[in-house]
């Protein structure tokens, strides 16, 4: 009878005058029926946000402006800095503005901002002093636009198929990237590098705003048999730094954003110098771009499923398995590609894996200020590793050196991430956790 009467149970859910009733034990997919909506608003602002420029757009619009202003290309990349300084510095407060305002407040605000900040790099980006102000401008209005914002209300709506929403979500990123290569250069043909970031704008300003606006609504308050609604629990955020395995998983993130985004950027550079022709090249960098979204969802995926260390070691120990066989003249050329895709792999789920583990060790609280500092963490390792292996290849003449330090890093990511032992049982304040795996 008791066990009937557990099965029997209901959740209220209040969402203004809508009322919904449902099951505690309600799977995954009733989840995404009930949040679909939310999870595509989320998509289109991370594919909107701030996120892809750099990798996608920055490139095309250095070329440009280099071109036609007589500006170094180098000069023109240095204002992808500020974004990494910014979140290093704001990551935390950001994140604290999220938790206590909500996520969609925060998104939508940030979300505005980033499309007329890009205007203001049309208008005054044509010397590099208006050119940095403007690009300084936009990575403060638009850190609301990073993941950290979008995961917190994805944790809220998903708790069994949390993984795999937040996998969807950001390879929204990645199908940003089949975008931007296209729209980016037609823009730059018609108008110059202005039209570039003109077309940059039109993305948040009238696409993503009027998305979020309809559809990005945080989870409503939930009462389960009439006892009252719930709330957030989690680790306050004294008790999270004062916690060993929030500095162990800080330490991950930064090792292994260093490990795998110091070599990304110079794959070509690599593989051409390992004896492939540049068409053969370009062909494994395209496995790459799409082995990156299939990455995120995987890791989703498996996420819902397994214990995120052993997800981890899932996705990283092959990465490193490739690398190793990169390093190697015997590997066969055939063996290169799906090498590079093995790489991928792991360079699409780091996000999935940082913010799922946050939500998973220290709870829903105060996640995106937790969240934040892990983000930041994740930025100084992706945004010191390009230049780092540059110089590394500079003084040893070979990008041996490189792989080698990359996979000793991905190994070092997985020990530490296996030092952060099973999930929390129970958060203050809340009944009980889902189960280990």
């Amino acid at each position: 009878m008791a066990k009937a009467q557990a099965d029997d149970s209901q959740e209220t859910i209040l969402h203004g005058n809508e009322t919904v009733t449902s099951k505690p034990s309600d799977s995954a997919w009733s989840e995404f029926r009930r949040a679909w909506r939310p999870l595509v608003a989320c998509a289109v602002g991370l594919a909107c946000g701030l996120s892809p420029i750099a990798p996608y757009a920055s490139g095309f619009l250095a070329s440009a402006m280099e071109q036609e202003l007589g500006v170094t290309r180098a000069e023109l990349l240095l204002s992808l800095v500020f974004a990494p300084i910014a979140l290093v510095i704001l990551g935390r407060y950001a994140g604290r503005l999220i938790d206590t305002h909500g996520p969609r407040k925060i998104a939508i605000v940030s979300t505005l901002g980033l499309g007329l900040a890009e205007l203001l790099v049309a208008a005054i980006g044509s010397r590099p002093p208006g050119y940095y102000a403007a690009w300084a401008v936009l990575a403060v209005l638009s850190l609301g636009t990073l993941p950290m914002t979008y995961a917190k209300l994805l944790n809220s709506w998903f708790e069994r198929g949390r993984g795999m929403a937040l996998g969807l979500a950001l390879a929204a990123t990645g199908l940003a990237g089949v975008v931007l290569p296209l729209v980016v250069p037609a823009a730059i043909e018609a108008v110059g590098w202005r039209g570039g970031y003109l077309a940059l704008a039109a993305m948040p300003l009238l696409i993503g705003l009027p998305v979020l606006l309809a559809w990005l609504h945080e989870a409503p308050t939930i009462a389960i048999d009439g006892a009252g609604p719930l709330t957030h629990t989690g680790v306050s955020v004294a008790q999270a730094l004062r916690s060993y395995r929030f500095w162990a998983l800080a330490a991950a993130a930064l090792v292994l954003a260093f490990g795998v985004s110091g070599l990304v950027p110079n794959l070509y550079s690599l593989l051409l110098e390992r004896g492939l022709d540049p068409a053969e090249a370009k062909a494994a960098l395209a496995g790459l771009a799409l082995s990156v979204t299939v990455g995120r969802i995987l890791s989703g995926f498996l996420l819902d499923r397994l214990w995120a260390p052993t997800v981890c070691a899932l996705l990283v120990l092959p990465a490193a398995g490739a690398l190793w066989l990169l390093l190697s003249a015997e590997t066969a050329d055939a063996i290169v590609p799906v090498a590079v895709v093995a790489l991928g792999l792991i360079a699409g789920a780091e996000f999935d894996l940082v913010a799922y583990m946050t939500v998973r060790y220290f709870g829903q609280l105060h996640f995106s200020e937790l969240y934040g500092m892990q983000y930041a963490a994740f930025g100084i390792g992706a945004g010191a590793a390009p230049a780092a292996y540059g110089a590394l290849r500079a003084l040893s003449q070979s990008y041996a050196p490189a792989v080698m330090l990359s996979i000793a890093l991905l190994l070092l990511a997985v020990c530490l991430i296996f030092t952060l032992g099973r999930y929390p049982d129970r958060f203050p304040g809340s009944a009980s956790n889902s189960p280990n795996a």
